[in-house]
């Protein structure tokens, strides 16, 4: 976990699968990749997240604002 000011880099939780299937099922956010994802796809990138991070030691963090 790393924090700034104004922001929390932190590791993926379950319970950001939710918001971060919403996000990334947004036509309008998602307009500059190949096409929305589903629920499965978000839920195997998050889980992809988590093993390289682990696996490694970086990788991709959840950011919260402060």
């Amino acid at each position: 976990m790393y924090r700034t000011e104004r922001l929390l880099l932190r590791a993926w939780r379950d319970e950001d699968l939710v918001p971060f299937a919403e996000m990334n099922a947004d036509p309008e956010v998602m307009r500059y990749f190949l096409q929305p994802l589903t629920s499965e796809e978000s839920q195997r990138y998050l889980e992809t997240f988590r093993q390289r991070m682990a696996e490694y030691g970086f990788g991709f963090w959840a950011v919260e604002e402060q």
